[in-house]
């Protein structure tokens, strides 16, 4: 009975949420025109159509902080600030080429995970395929590396250190979530065949 209620609490959350940050993001775009405002809503839109279609999880995490880290974690990126000037303007160019990339890869992991998305830590049936292939975490990945080419392109000590937070909050969600997967012998398994987090060969 807590499991349904959880489930149906999370999934009206996510709904309202990610509703809330595409109107957010589109209102943004509006008034920037930029690729960062767009990427968002494009993004928030599939994570949004993703949610009606999501399954019912076979265990849900009900510890509280994972669910306010989880949170948290989703809402920090729109703290960032759009910058005009830059102190190191040979790195703009960069930024622009990892968003490029981060978004196709957010795409492309989403694209993997479809029915599973979620915000906090569930056992949804472990995924395997596409890019879970790469590594254990391709979202968070994905998510970094677009918003470390933010961070190049419009360069700030706030931004910088928001990126280095997301980064601790993200690294943090990955644990926890494995920490609760690591019950179902399917995910030991897939640890085992798929062994790093983030980054093949080094994270």
């Amino acid at each position: 009975m807590l499991k349904k209620i959880l489930y149906s609490v999370g999934n009206l959350t996510g709904i309202a949420l990610f509703a809330f940050l595409c109107a957010a993001a589109f209102q943004n775009y509006q008034k920037t025109a930029s690729l960062f405002s767009f990427t968002i809503v494009f993004i928030n839109g599939l994570i949004l159509m993703f949610y009606f279609v999501r399954r019912e999880p076979n265990t849900l995490i009900e510890f509280p902080f994972a669910w306010l880290i989880s949170i948290i974690a989703t809402l920090l990126p729109f703290l960032y600030r759009p910058i005009q000037e830059a102190f190191l303007p040979e790195l703009l160019s960069i930024g622009y080429y990892l968003q490029i990339i981060g978004v196709a890869a957010i795409i492309g992991s989403l694209l993997s995970i479809r029915e599973s998305i979620g915000i906090v830590p569930a056992n949804r049936g472990i995924k395997i395929g596409g890019f879970y292939q790469i590594v254990r975490h391709p979202l968070y990945a994905s998510e970094l590396l677009f918003f470390s080419g933010y961070v190049l392109s419009n360069q700030s000590i706030f931004n910088f250190f928001l990126l280095l937070l997301i980064f601790a909050m993200q690294y943090s969600r990955s644990r926890i979530e494995e920490n609760f997967l690591i019950n179902d012998p399917n995910y030991k398994l897939y640890m085992s065949c798929t062994r790093y987090r983030f980054i093949p060969g080094l994270l």
